[in-house]
Protein backbone atom coordinates (compact mmCIF):
# COMPACT_ATOMS: atom_id res chain seq x y z
CA UNK A 1 0.00 0.00 0.00
CA UNK A 2 2.40 2.28 0.58
CA UNK A 3 3.87 2.31 -3.14
CA UNK A 4 0.74 2.84 -4.25
CA UNK A 5 0.75 6.10 -2.21
CA UNK A 6 2.79 7.42 -4.96
CA UNK A 7 0.59 6.44 -7.83
CA UNK A 8 -2.43 9.14 -8.60
CA UNK A 9 -5.49 6.56 -7.46
CA UNK A 10 -9.10 7.62 -6.41
CA UNK A 11 -9.93 6.90 -2.94
CA UNK A 12 -12.74 4.62 -4.36
CA UNK A 13 -9.60 3.03 -6.44
CA UNK A 14 -7.60 2.68 -3.16
CA UNK A 15 -10.65 0.98 -1.42
CA UNK A 16 -10.67 -1.60 -4.11
CA UNK A 17 -7.04 -2.69 -4.15
CA UNK A 18 -7.00 -2.77 -0.33
CA UNK A 19 -10.13 -5.07 -0.66
CA UNK A 20 -8.28 -7.50 -2.97
CA UNK A 21 -5.43 -7.36 -1.07
CA UNK A 22 -7.11 -8.20 2.48
CA UNK A 23 -9.39 -10.98 0.05
CA UNK A 24 -6.00 -13.22 -0.45
CA UNK A 25 -3.87 -14.07 2.35
CA UNK A 26 -0.97 -14.43 0.44
CA UNK A 27 -0.96 -10.12 -0.20
CA UNK A 28 -2.34 -9.78 2.86
CA UNK A 29 0.62 -11.50 4.73
CA UNK A 30 3.17 -9.75 2.07
CA UNK A 31 1.57 -6.36 3.28
CA UNK A 32 1.28 -6.55 6.91
CA UNK A 33 3.57 -9.57 8.27
CA UNK A 34 6.91 -9.73 8.69
CA UNK A 35 9.50 -13.14 8.66
CA UNK A 36 11.99 -13.79 11.13
CA UNK A 37 14.33 -11.55 9.45
CA UNK A 38 12.40 -8.68 9.42
CA UNK A 39 11.20 -8.89 5.33
CA UNK A 40 7.81 -8.76 4.69
CA UNK A 41 6.57 -12.65 5.08
CA UNK A 42 6.67 -14.00 1.60
CA UNK A 43 4.77 -17.49 0.57
CA UNK A 44 6.64 -19.87 -1.26
CA UNK A 45 5.19 -21.77 -4.63
CA UNK A 46 3.63 -24.99 -2.53
CA UNK A 47 2.28 -22.86 0.17
CA UNK A 48 0.33 -20.67 -1.84
CA UNK A 49 -0.59 -23.11 -3.64
CA UNK A 50 -2.65 -25.04 -0.58
CA UNK A 51 -3.90 -21.48 0.82
CA UNK A 52 -5.11 -21.27 -3.37
CA UNK A 53 -7.50 -24.28 -3.03
CA UNK A 54 -8.71 -23.39 0.65
CA UNK A 55 -9.88 -20.37 -0.85
CA UNK A 56 -11.24 -21.85 -3.57
CA UNK A 57 -13.63 -24.35 -1.43
CA UNK A 58 -11.43 -27.43 -0.52
CA UNK A 59 -12.88 -27.95 3.52
CA UNK A 60 -10.77 -31.09 3.78
CA UNK A 61 -6.82 -30.51 3.69
CA UNK A 62 -3.77 -33.78 4.30
CA UNK A 63 -0.21 -31.95 4.29
CA UNK A 64 2.47 -34.53 4.37
CA UNK A 65 5.25 -32.10 4.33
CA UNK A 66 9.03 -32.42 5.41
CA UNK A 67 11.30 -31.16 7.58
CA UNK A 68 11.84 -27.34 7.21
CA UNK A 69 9.67 -26.97 4.70
CA UNK A 70 6.79 -24.66 6.65
CA UNK A 71 3.89 -26.43 7.08
CA UNK A 72 3.24 -25.19 10.35
CA UNK A 73 3.87 -21.83 9.20
CA UNK A 74 1.25 -21.76 6.24
CA UNK A 75 -0.86 -22.87 8.99
CA UNK A 76 -0.63 -20.00 11.51
CA UNK A 77 -0.55 -17.28 8.80
CA UNK A 78 -3.81 -18.96 7.05
CA UNK A 79 -5.35 -18.70 11.13
CA UNK A 80 -4.51 -15.34 11.23
CA UNK A 81 -5.84 -13.88 8.52
CA UNK A 82 -8.87 -15.91 9.01
CA UNK A 83 -9.61 -14.44 12.47
CA UNK A 84 -9.00 -10.95 11.90
CA UNK A 85 -11.08 -10.56 8.73
CA UNK A 86 -14.17 -12.87 10.16
CA UNK A 87 -15.79 -11.16 12.95
CA UNK A 88 -16.62 -13.95 15.89
CA UNK A 89 -14.86 -17.02 14.19
CA UNK A 90 -13.35 -20.20 16.17
CA UNK A 91 -10.46 -21.57 14.93
CA UNK A 92 -8.91 -24.62 16.89
CA UNK A 93 -5.57 -25.72 16.58
CA UNK A 94 -5.07 -29.28 18.15
CA UNK A 95 -1.73 -31.31 18.55
CA UNK A 96 -0.24 -34.67 19.93
CA UNK A 97 1.94 -32.71 22.77
CA UNK A 98 1.27 -29.73 24.87
CA UNK A 99 4.49 -28.30 23.76
CA UNK A 100 3.98 -27.95 20.52
CA UNK A 101 0.83 -25.81 20.71
CA UNK A 102 3.08 -23.81 22.93
CA UNK A 103 5.46 -23.34 20.07
CA UNK A 104 2.62 -22.85 17.84
CA UNK A 105 1.65 -20.08 19.77
CA UNK A 106 4.71 -18.20 20.38
CA UNK A 107 5.17 -18.47 17.05
CA UNK A 108 1.60 -16.97 16.42
CA UNK A 109 2.56 -14.21 19.31
CA UNK A 110 6.04 -13.00 17.40
CA UNK A 111 3.99 -12.46 13.69
CA UNK A 112 1.04 -10.17 16.07
CA UNK A 113 4.15 -8.43 17.56
CA UNK A 114 5.05 -7.12 14.19
CA UNK A 115 1.61 -6.06 13.06
CA UNK A 116 0.54 -3.01 13.19
CA UNK A 117 -2.98 -3.54 13.02
CA UNK A 118 -3.04 -6.33 15.21
CA UNK A 119 -1.79 -4.53 18.34
CA UNK A 120 -5.24 -5.61 19.86
CA UNK A 121 -4.96 -8.39 19.61
CA UNK A 122 -4.51 -10.31 23.05
CA UNK A 123 -2.64 -13.76 23.78
CA UNK A 124 -2.59 -16.09 27.11
CA UNK A 125 -0.56 -19.45 27.23
CA UNK A 126 -2.97 -21.04 30.10
CA UNK A 127 -5.26 -21.70 28.57
CA UNK A 128 -4.06 -20.96 24.79
CA UNK A 129 -6.49 -18.75 23.13
CA UNK A 130 -5.38 -15.27 20.94
CA UNK A 131 -8.29 -13.27 21.46
CA UNK A 132 -8.89 -10.63 18.67
CA UNK A 133 -10.95 -7.16 18.53
CA UNK A 134 -13.82 -8.45 16.39
CA UNK A 135 -14.55 -11.35 18.77
CA UNK A 136 -12.41 -13.89 16.70
CA UNK A 137 -10.49 -16.70 18.76
CA UNK A 138 -7.65 -18.84 17.83
CA UNK A 139 -7.56 -21.82 20.48
CA UNK A 140 -4.53 -24.49 21.17
CA UNK A 141 -5.78 -27.89 22.78
CA UNK A 142 -3.80 -31.41 22.89
CA UNK A 143 -5.49 -34.28 21.54
CA UNK A 144 -3.38 -36.81 23.32
CA UNK A 145 -1.01 -39.38 21.99
CA UNK A 146 -2.66 -42.40 23.24
CA UNK A 147 -5.47 -43.83 23.18
CA UNK A 148 -8.65 -44.04 25.40
CA UNK A 149 -11.69 -42.42 26.33
CA UNK A 150 -10.04 -39.25 27.46
CA UNK A 151 -8.12 -38.87 24.10
CA UNK A 152 -9.65 -35.36 22.45
CA UNK A 153 -11.78 -34.84 26.01
CA UNK A 154 -10.36 -30.90 25.83
CA UNK A 155 -11.97 -30.21 22.64
CA UNK A 156 -15.17 -32.05 22.77
CA UNK A 157 -18.14 -29.68 22.69
CA UNK A 158 -16.38 -27.11 20.84
CA UNK A 159 -17.11 -25.25 18.13
CA UNK A 160 -15.57 -24.44 15.04
CA UNK A 161 -15.13 -22.70 11.68
CA UNK A 162 -11.86 -24.19 10.94
CA UNK A 163 -10.02 -27.25 12.71
CA UNK A 164 -6.32 -27.46 12.24
CA UNK A 165 -4.84 -30.92 13.36
CA UNK A 166 -0.68 -30.46 13.18
CA UNK A 167 1.61 -33.54 13.70
CA UNK A 168 -1.56 -35.74 13.49
CA UNK A 169 0.60 -38.91 12.88
CA UNK A 170 1.29 -38.52 16.65
CA UNK A 171 -2.20 -38.28 17.88
CA UNK A 172 -4.25 -41.22 18.68
CA UNK A 173 -7.12 -42.70 16.96
CA UNK A 174 -9.54 -41.37 19.31
CA UNK A 175 -7.81 -38.34 19.83
CA UNK A 176 -8.85 -37.55 16.38
CA UNK A 177 -12.37 -38.67 16.20
CA UNK A 178 -13.02 -36.84 19.21
CA UNK A 179 -11.52 -33.48 16.95
CA UNK A 180 -13.11 -34.77 13.78
CA UNK A 181 -16.70 -34.96 15.02
CA UNK A 182 -16.84 -31.52 15.69
CA UNK A 183 -17.22 -30.99 11.88
CA UNK A 184 -20.50 -33.36 12.09
CA UNK A 185 -22.29 -29.90 12.91
CA UNK A 186 -21.53 -28.74 9.34
CA UNK A 187 -19.31 -30.61 7.24
CA UNK A 188 -19.69 -28.42 4.04
CA UNK A 189 -18.58 -24.78 6.05
CA UNK A 190 -16.11 -26.14 8.94
CA UNK A 191 -12.86 -27.06 7.26
CA UNK A 192 -9.99 -29.52 8.65
CA UNK A 193 -6.59 -28.92 7.85
CA UNK A 194 -4.44 -32.18 9.18
CA UNK A 195 -0.42 -31.60 8.56
CA UNK A 196 2.42 -33.98 9.72
CA UNK A 197 5.73 -35.83 8.96
CA UNK A 198 5.09 -39.27 9.02
CA UNK A 199 5.78 -42.22 10.97
CA UNK A 200 5.07 -45.00 8.92
CA UNK A 201 1.65 -45.77 10.98
CA UNK A 202 -1.20 -47.09 8.54
CA UNK A 203 -3.77 -45.33 10.28
CA UNK A 204 -5.56 -42.44 9.65
CA UNK A 205 -3.24 -40.01 8.28
CA UNK A 206 -1.94 -42.83 5.88
CA UNK A 207 -5.73 -43.15 4.42
CA UNK A 208 -6.20 -39.54 3.99
CA UNK A 209 -3.34 -39.45 1.92
CA UNK A 210 -3.56 -42.42 -0.11
CA UNK A 211 -7.54 -42.82 -0.31
CA UNK A 212 -8.90 -39.92 -2.15
CA UNK A 213 -12.41 -41.72 -1.63
CA UNK A 214 -11.84 -40.03 2.13
CA UNK A 215 -12.85 -36.76 0.32
CA UNK A 216 -9.08 -35.05 1.56
CA UNK A 217 -6.87 -33.12 -1.08
CA UNK A 218 -3.52 -34.39 -0.62
CA UNK A 219 -0.70 -32.84 -0.82
CA UNK A 220 2.93 -34.49 -0.73
CA UNK A 221 6.01 -31.72 -0.38
CA UNK A 222 9.23 -33.70 0.82
CA UNK A 223 12.14 -31.08 2.57
CA UNK A 224 13.69 -31.04 -1.15
CA UNK A 225 10.78 -28.28 -1.78
CA UNK A 226 12.47 -25.95 0.22
CA UNK A 227 14.18 -23.39 -1.91
CA UNK A 228 17.03 -23.55 0.79
CA UNK A 229 17.75 -26.85 0.58
CA UNK A 230 21.09 -27.56 -1.03
CA UNK A 231 23.69 -30.44 -0.63
CA UNK A 232 25.23 -29.43 2.64
CA UNK A 233 21.56 -29.79 4.52
CA UNK A 234 20.64 -33.39 2.71
CA UNK A 235 24.20 -33.73 4.52
CA UNK A 236 23.40 -32.35 7.80
CA UNK A 237 19.87 -34.13 7.69
CA UNK A 238 21.90 -37.45 6.96
CA UNK A 239 24.16 -37.17 9.55
CA UNK A 240 21.84 -36.80 11.98
CA UNK A 241 18.92 -39.12 11.05
CA UNK A 242 18.95 -42.61 10.72
CA UNK A 243 18.07 -44.21 7.02
CA UNK A 244 13.96 -45.10 8.25
CA UNK A 245 14.23 -41.48 9.74
CA UNK A 246 15.54 -39.65 6.57
CA UNK A 247 12.39 -41.36 4.50
CA UNK A 248 10.07 -40.00 7.15
CA UNK A 249 11.37 -36.39 8.20
CA UNK A 250 12.93 -35.31 5.10
CA UNK A 251 11.34 -37.23 1.97
CA UNK A 252 8.01 -37.34 3.70
CA UNK A 253 7.42 -40.87 2.80
CA UNK A 254 5.67 -43.33 4.75
CA UNK A 255 8.35 -45.88 4.87
CA UNK A 256 8.55 -48.23 8.01
CA UNK A 257 7.48 -46.94 11.77
CA UNK A 258 10.15 -46.46 13.15
CA UNK A 259 8.48 -46.82 16.46
CA UNK A 260 6.30 -49.32 16.31
CA UNK A 261 7.05 -52.98 16.88
CA UNK A 262 5.39 -55.10 13.77
CA UNK A 263 6.66 -54.96 10.43
CA UNK A 264 3.91 -52.83 8.61
CA UNK A 265 4.39 -54.69 5.42
CA UNK A 266 4.08 -57.86 6.72
CA UNK A 267 0.68 -56.56 8.57
CA UNK A 268 -0.60 -55.46 5.38
CA UNK A 269 0.12 -58.37 3.79
CA UNK A 270 -1.30 -60.71 6.21
CA UNK A 271 -4.73 -58.61 6.23
CA UNK A 272 -4.74 -58.30 2.29
CA UNK A 273 -4.01 -61.87 0.84
CA UNK A 274 -7.68 -63.33 1.36
CA UNK A 275 -10.54 -61.72 1.11
CA UNK A 276 -12.55 -63.45 4.19
CA UNK A 277 -15.00 -62.21 6.72
CA UNK A 278 -16.22 -63.94 9.44
CA UNK A 279 -19.25 -61.92 9.80
CA UNK A 280 -21.91 -60.08 7.52
CA UNK A 281 -20.84 -56.68 6.24
CA UNK A 282 -23.31 -53.93 6.18
CA UNK A 283 -24.44 -52.03 3.34
CA UNK A 284 -22.28 -48.75 4.46
CA UNK A 285 -19.36 -51.07 4.72
CA UNK A 286 -20.40 -52.46 2.04
CA UNK A 287 -20.52 -49.08 -0.12
CA UNK A 288 -17.18 -48.08 1.34
CA UNK A 289 -14.99 -51.25 0.51
CA UNK A 290 -16.50 -50.67 -3.10
CA UNK A 291 -14.86 -47.41 -3.33
CA UNK A 292 -11.54 -48.96 -2.10
CA UNK A 293 -11.16 -51.02 -5.58
CA UNK A 294 -12.42 -54.44 -3.59
CA UNK A 295 -15.25 -57.08 -5.65
CA UNK A 296 -17.41 -58.10 -3.21
CA UNK A 297 -17.88 -61.32 -5.06
CA UNK A 298 -14.30 -62.11 -4.00
CA UNK A 299 -15.39 -61.66 -0.73
CA UNK A 300 -15.67 -65.14 1.22
CA UNK A 301 -17.82 -65.76 4.13
CA UNK A 302 -17.19 -68.11 6.75
CA UNK A 303 -20.14 -69.73 8.28
CA UNK A 304 -21.73 -68.39 11.90
CA UNK A 305 -21.18 -71.47 13.70
CA UNK A 306 -23.09 -72.24 16.83
CA UNK A 307 -23.35 -74.94 19.53
CA UNK A 308 -26.25 -76.47 17.22
CA UNK A 309 -23.43 -75.86 14.22
CA UNK A 310 -20.09 -76.41 15.96
CA UNK A 311 -17.57 -75.95 13.90
CA UNK A 312 -14.94 -78.77 12.29
CA UNK A 313 -12.67 -80.07 14.06
CA UNK A 314 -8.91 -78.15 13.48
CA UNK A 315 -6.27 -77.28 15.80
CA UNK A 316 -7.50 -74.10 17.64
CA UNK A 317 -6.32 -72.45 20.52
CA UNK A 318 -8.44 -69.24 21.87
CA UNK A 319 -6.83 -65.91 23.72
CA UNK A 320 -8.42 -63.96 26.20
CA UNK A 321 -7.82 -60.47 27.45
CA UNK A 322 -9.69 -58.26 30.02
CA UNK A 323 -10.04 -54.94 30.89
CA UNK A 324 -13.66 -54.31 32.89
CA UNK A 325 -12.68 -50.42 33.50
CA UNK A 326 -11.41 -49.38 30.44
CA UNK A 327 -12.42 -51.57 27.38
CA UNK A 328 -14.54 -54.60 26.29
CA UNK A 329 -13.17 -58.46 26.97
CA UNK A 330 -11.75 -59.29 23.70
CA UNK A 331 -11.70 -62.94 22.59
CA UNK A 332 -9.86 -64.39 19.37
CA UNK A 333 -10.40 -67.38 18.12
CA UNK A 334 -7.34 -68.80 15.91
CA UNK A 335 -6.38 -71.94 14.34
CA UNK A 336 -4.33 -73.35 11.61
CA UNK A 337 -5.49 -73.49 8.66
CA UNK A 338 -4.67 -77.14 6.79
CA UNK A 339 -5.12 -75.44 3.42
CA UNK A 340 -3.12 -72.62 3.23
CA UNK A 341 -0.93 -73.60 6.06
CA UNK A 342 -0.83 -70.93 8.17
CA UNK A 343 -2.58 -69.32 11.24
CA UNK A 344 -5.89 -67.25 10.48
CA UNK A 345 -8.08 -65.40 12.88
CA UNK A 346 -11.29 -67.58 12.87
CA UNK A 347 -13.38 -65.30 15.27
CA UNK A 348 -13.89 -62.27 17.24
CA UNK A 349 -15.84 -61.79 19.78
CA UNK A 350 -16.43 -58.54 22.22
CA UNK A 351 -18.31 -58.44 25.25
CA UNK A 352 -19.00 -55.08 26.16
CA UNK A 353 -18.19 -53.20 29.41
CA UNK A 354 -20.67 -53.53 31.81
CA UNK A 355 -22.03 -54.77 35.76
CA UNK A 356 -21.39 -58.29 35.40
CA UNK A 357 -18.24 -58.00 32.31
CA UNK A 358 -16.73 -60.94 33.85
CA UNK A 359 -19.32 -63.36 34.49
CA UNK A 360 -20.72 -62.66 31.35
CA UNK A 361 -17.30 -63.29 29.83
CA UNK A 362 -16.82 -66.41 31.21
CA UNK A 363 -20.19 -67.47 29.73
CA UNK A 364 -19.16 -66.77 26.57
CA UNK A 365 -15.55 -68.70 26.70
CA UNK A 366 -17.54 -71.52 27.58
CA UNK A 367 -20.02 -70.70 24.71
CA UNK A 368 -17.27 -70.94 22.51
CA UNK A 369 -15.14 -73.74 23.78
CA UNK A 370 -18.55 -75.83 22.95
CA UNK A 371 -18.74 -74.43 19.61
CA UNK A 372 -14.86 -74.40 18.33
CA UNK A 373 -13.51 -77.05 20.93
CA UNK A 374 -9.98 -75.20 20.78
CA UNK A 375 -7.45 -77.58 22.17
CA UNK A 376 -6.04 -74.97 24.72
CA UNK A 377 -7.76 -71.63 26.36
CA UNK A 378 -4.94 -69.03 27.32
CA UNK A 379 -6.11 -66.35 29.43
CA UNK A 380 -4.72 -62.86 30.83
CA UNK A 381 -4.07 -63.64 34.50
CA UNK A 382 -3.90 -60.11 35.55
CA UNK A 383 -7.45 -59.40 35.49
CA UNK A 384 -8.04 -63.23 35.49
CA UNK A 385 -7.93 -64.53 38.78
CA UNK A 386 -11.62 -65.44 39.33
CA UNK A 387 -12.80 -65.87 35.55
CA UNK A 388 -10.07 -68.71 35.85
CA UNK A 389 -11.41 -70.73 38.62
CA UNK A 390 -14.62 -70.09 37.49
CA UNK A 391 -13.66 -71.87 33.79
CA UNK A 392 -11.59 -74.66 35.99
CA UNK A 393 -14.42 -75.33 38.03
CA UNK A 394 -16.96 -75.76 35.27
CA UNK A 395 -14.44 -77.98 33.73
CA UNK A 396 -14.47 -79.88 37.07
CA UNK A 397 -18.11 -80.68 37.18
CA UNK A 398 -18.82 -80.64 33.32
CA UNK A 399 -15.40 -83.52 32.29
CA UNK A 400 -16.73 -83.42 28.67
CA UNK A 401 -15.52 -79.59 27.79
CA UNK A 402 -12.11 -80.54 29.06
CA UNK A 403 -11.78 -77.19 30.29
CA UNK A 404 -10.19 -78.29 33.48
CA UNK A 405 -7.24 -79.11 31.70
CA UNK A 406 -7.85 -76.41 29.00
CA UNK A 407 -7.34 -73.45 30.32
CA UNK A 408 -4.09 -71.55 30.95
CA UNK A 409 -3.27 -68.43 32.91
CA UNK A 410 -0.62 -66.24 31.48
CA UNK A 411 0.78 -63.55 34.00
CA UNK A 412 2.29 -61.02 31.83
CA UNK A 413 4.56 -59.30 34.10
CA UNK A 414 6.01 -62.59 35.25
CA UNK A 415 8.78 -65.14 33.44
CA UNK A 416 7.46 -67.95 31.82
CA UNK A 417 9.63 -71.72 31.52
CA UNK A 418 10.00 -72.53 27.87
CA UNK A 419 11.66 -75.46 26.86
CA UNK A 420 13.56 -75.94 23.89
CA UNK A 421 12.43 -79.53 22.18
CA UNK A 422 16.26 -79.39 20.99
CA UNK A 423 18.33 -79.54 24.40
CA UNK A 424 15.09 -80.25 26.26
CA UNK A 425 16.50 -77.49 28.48
CA UNK A 426 14.49 -74.86 30.47
CA UNK A 427 14.59 -71.29 29.32
CA UNK A 428 12.94 -68.47 31.62
CA UNK A 429 11.56 -65.87 29.21
CA UNK A 430 9.42 -62.62 30.19
CA UNK A 431 6.40 -63.43 29.08
CA UNK A 432 4.91 -60.58 27.36
CA UNK A 433 8.31 -59.83 25.34
CA UNK A 434 8.80 -63.40 24.41
CA UNK A 435 5.05 -63.51 23.41
CA UNK A 436 5.24 -60.46 21.19
CA UNK A 437 8.56 -61.85 20.13
CA UNK A 438 7.13 -65.01 18.46
CA UNK A 439 3.85 -62.68 16.99
CA UNK A 440 6.60 -60.69 15.17
CA UNK A 441 8.13 -63.96 13.62
CA UNK A 442 4.88 -65.29 12.92
CA UNK A 443 3.73 -61.97 10.74
CA UNK A 444 7.47 -61.56 9.63
CA UNK A 445 7.44 -65.37 8.02
CA UNK A 446 3.92 -64.62 6.20
CA UNK A 447 2.21 -67.19 8.91
CA UNK A 448 -0.50 -65.46 9.70
CA UNK A 449 -4.17 -64.14 7.53
CA UNK A 450 -6.10 -61.70 9.29
CA UNK A 451 -9.19 -60.40 7.83
CA UNK A 452 -9.55 -57.23 5.90
CA UNK A 453 -13.02 -56.73 7.34
CA UNK A 454 -12.25 -56.63 11.01
CA UNK A 455 -9.88 -53.58 11.49
CA UNK A 456 -9.49 -54.00 14.90
CA UNK A 457 -7.32 -56.29 15.09
CA UNK A 458 -4.87 -55.49 12.27
CA UNK A 459 -4.98 -51.98 13.41
CA UNK A 460 -3.93 -52.45 16.30
CA UNK A 461 -1.28 -54.53 15.56
CA UNK A 462 -0.15 -51.42 13.11
CA UNK A 463 -0.50 -48.87 16.16
CA UNK A 464 1.49 -51.19 18.79
CA UNK A 465 4.70 -49.28 20.23
CA UNK A 466 7.23 -49.48 22.91
CA UNK A 467 6.95 -46.39 24.54
CA UNK A 468 9.53 -46.62 26.90
CA UNK A 469 12.73 -48.99 28.41
CA UNK A 470 12.65 -49.71 31.60
CA UNK A 471 16.03 -49.30 33.39
CA UNK A 472 16.55 -52.71 33.17
CA UNK A 473 16.36 -52.93 29.82
CA UNK A 474 13.02 -54.49 29.69
CA UNK A 475 10.77 -52.72 26.64
CA UNK A 476 7.28 -51.43 27.99
CA UNK A 477 4.50 -51.27 24.76
CA UNK A 478 1.32 -49.92 24.38
CA UNK A 479 -1.34 -50.26 27.46
CA UNK A 480 -4.35 -49.10 26.17
CA UNK A 481 -6.04 -50.02 22.61
CA UNK A 482 -4.60 -53.28 22.36
CA UNK A 483 -6.72 -56.17 23.81
CA UNK A 484 -7.76 -57.13 20.53
CA UNK A 485 -3.72 -57.77 19.97
CA UNK A 486 -2.71 -59.10 23.17
CA UNK A 487 -5.97 -61.87 23.21
CA UNK A 488 -4.25 -62.62 19.13
CA UNK A 489 -1.06 -62.58 20.71
CA UNK A 490 -1.51 -65.18 23.43
CA UNK A 491 -3.25 -67.56 20.98
CA UNK A 492 0.28 -67.60 18.86
CA UNK A 493 1.92 -68.11 22.26
CA UNK A 494 -0.01 -70.77 23.08
CA UNK A 495 0.80 -72.38 19.54
CA UNK A 496 4.25 -72.18 20.45
CA UNK A 497 4.41 -73.73 23.54
CA UNK A 498 1.69 -76.33 22.77
CA UNK A 499 2.48 -77.04 19.52
CA UNK A 500 6.12 -76.19 18.18
CA UNK A 501 6.01 -78.29 15.06
CA UNK A 502 3.45 -76.16 13.73
CA UNK A 503 4.81 -72.77 14.42
CA UNK A 504 8.23 -73.59 13.48
CA UNK A 505 9.78 -71.28 15.93
CA UNK A 506 11.08 -73.43 18.58
CA UNK A 507 12.63 -76.02 16.35
CA UNK A 508 11.59 -80.06 17.28
CA UNK A 509 14.16 -82.04 18.09
CA UNK A 510 13.48 -86.01 16.68
CA UNK A 511 16.07 -88.12 18.83
CA UNK A 512 17.37 -91.51 17.35
CA UNK A 513 15.27 -94.73 18.10
CA UNK A 514 18.37 -96.77 17.91
CA UNK A 515 21.87 -96.16 18.52
CA UNK A 516 24.13 -98.44 16.06
CA UNK A 517 27.93 -99.37 15.03
CA UNK A 518 29.23 -98.64 11.56
CA UNK A 519 32.78 -99.92 10.62
CA UNK A 520 34.99 -98.03 8.62
CA UNK A 521 34.63 -94.72 10.54
CA UNK A 522 37.52 -92.89 11.47
CA UNK A 523 36.95 -92.27 15.34
CA UNK A 524 40.23 -93.49 15.84
CA UNK A 525 42.45 -90.87 14.15
CA UNK A 526 40.07 -88.26 16.01
CA UNK A 527 41.19 -89.96 19.16
CA UNK A 528 44.58 -89.90 18.06
CA UNK A 529 44.26 -86.50 17.68
CA UNK A 530 42.96 -85.23 20.59
CA UNK A 531 44.47 -87.55 23.15
CA UNK A 532 47.70 -89.17 21.59
CA UNK A 533 48.55 -92.64 20.38
CA UNK A 534 48.94 -93.98 23.88
CA UNK A 535 46.52 -92.50 25.87
CA UNK A 536 44.58 -94.57 28.34
CA UNK A 537 41.30 -93.34 27.60
CA UNK A 538 40.55 -94.96 24.67
CA UNK A 539 43.04 -98.40 24.93
CA UNK A 540 41.64 -100.37 27.88
CA UNK A 541 43.54 -103.97 26.39
CA UNK A 542 46.27 -103.67 28.84
CA UNK A 543 44.33 -103.65 32.14
CA UNK A 544 42.01 -106.84 32.53
CA UNK A 545 38.79 -107.20 34.49
CA UNK A 546 38.56 -109.63 37.45
CA UNK A 547 36.95 -112.69 36.97
CA UNK A 548 33.09 -112.67 38.90
CA UNK A 549 30.94 -114.78 39.19
CA UNK A 550 28.64 -114.08 36.41
CA UNK A 551 31.60 -115.11 34.00
CA UNK A 552 31.23 -118.62 34.70
CA UNK A 553 28.15 -119.60 31.92
CA UNK A 554 26.53 -121.85 34.33
CA UNK A 555 26.18 -119.21 36.88
CA UNK A 556 22.21 -119.25 36.55
CA UNK A 557 22.58 -122.90 37.53
CA UNK A 558 24.14 -122.08 41.10
CA UNK A 559 21.88 -122.45 43.92
CA UNK A 560 21.15 -119.14 46.16
CA UNK A 561 22.73 -119.60 49.47
CA UNK A 562 20.73 -118.63 52.19
CA UNK A 563 23.16 -117.81 54.84
CA UNK A 564 25.27 -119.15 57.18
CA UNK A 565 25.55 -121.25 60.68
CA UNK A 566 27.96 -121.83 63.03
CA UNK A 567 26.46 -125.25 63.79
CA UNK A 568 26.19 -128.14 61.30
CA UNK A 569 22.96 -129.09 61.32
CA UNK A 570 21.72 -132.92 61.51
CA UNK A 571 19.45 -132.72 58.29
CA UNK A 572 20.63 -133.94 54.93
CA UNK A 573 23.60 -132.59 52.85
CA UNK A 574 23.69 -129.70 51.34
CA UNK A 575 23.56 -129.95 47.40
CA UNK A 576 24.65 -126.47 46.78
CA UNK A 577 27.99 -125.18 45.18
CA UNK A 578 30.40 -122.66 46.78
CA UNK A 579 30.22 -119.59 45.52
CA UNK A 580 33.24 -118.11 46.49
CA UNK A 581 36.54 -119.03 49.16
CA UNK A 582 38.43 -117.31 51.40
CA UNK A 583 41.88 -118.84 51.72
CA UNK A 584 40.71 -121.80 50.07
CA UNK A 585 38.12 -122.43 53.06
CA UNK A 586 35.48 -121.19 54.32
CA UNK A 587 37.03 -120.09 57.57
CA UNK A 588 35.15 -120.02 60.93
CA UNK A 589 31.65 -119.56 59.19
CA UNK A 590 29.93 -123.09 57.60
CA UNK A 591 27.66 -123.50 55.32
CA UNK A 592 24.02 -123.72 55.85
CA UNK A 593 22.05 -126.41 53.77
CA UNK A 594 19.21 -126.28 51.86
Amino acid sequence: MEALESVDLSEQEMDEVEREIRSDPIKWAYWKLKDPKGNPWKARWYQKLMIKDIMDGDRRIAARMGRRVGKTETMVVFCLWYAFHNKNSRLLIVTPYEHQVRLIFMRLAELVRDCDEMAGVNITKNPFIADFPNGAKIMGFTGGANSGSQSGASVRGQRADFIFMDEIDYMSRDGIDAVTAIAMEDPKRIGIWVSSTPTGKRDFFYEVCTNPDTGYKAYHFPSMVNPDFDDSMEAELRSTMTAQGYIHEVEAEFGEETVGVFNKAAVEKAKSQYLYSYRELNSYEKEQYKKQGINLKDITYFPEYTKKNPAPPAHRIVGVDWDKYGTATQIIVNEFDEVIKKFRVAKRYEIPRGEFTYDNAVNKIIEVNDIWSPKFIYIDAGHGEYQYEALRKHGKNNPETGMLTKVKRIHFSQNIEIRDPATNEVYKKDAKNFMVNQTSIVVERNQLVLSPFDDMVWKQMMDYQVVRISKTGKPEYTSENEHALDALMLTILGFTIEFPDITKILDKFEPARKAFRKDGLQSKSVQEKVYGTESSVFHHKSKKRELEPRDNPNWRLEKVPLGYSKKRSNSRKATSLAIGRRGGSLGSFKRSRI
